[in-house]
């Protein structure tokens, strides 16, 4: 059997529908619930991200400021501002560290 949606996709010319209000009701409780977790799933990995100071990447990677600034330039390894503060997202240095390690 066919979803409303299709089938609507696939009628010829215009349709005219009734909504109670019952149903509509339903479905933006279905459209914000689903919201909802959505944000809480992209909240859920954003809070995973770890964020390392300059000054602990240049001690890992055994660089200079010069270097972070032309990496960044580049794009090689992007600085993320948080607040005023520079970060560097821990996986961009271990994608790094295990660059430097294959070679």
């Amino acid at each position: 059997m066919k979803d409303l949606l299709s089938i609507l996709r696939e009628a010829p010319g215009s349709i005219r529908l009734e909504v109670s209000g019952e149903d509509l009701l339903t479905f933006s409780s279905h459209l914000i619930n689903r919201a909802k977790e959505e944000l809480a799933t992209q909240v859920a990995e954003a809070r995973k991200v770890r964020f390392l100071t300059k000054e602990q990447v240049k001690e890992l990677c055994g660089v200079c400021d010069a270097t972070l600034w032309h990496w960044n330039r580049k794009g090689y390894l992007k600085a993320v501002k948080i607040g005023n503060k520079i970060r560097y997202r821990t996986s961009d240095i271990q994608r790094i560290l295990g660059e430097r390690e294959s070679k």
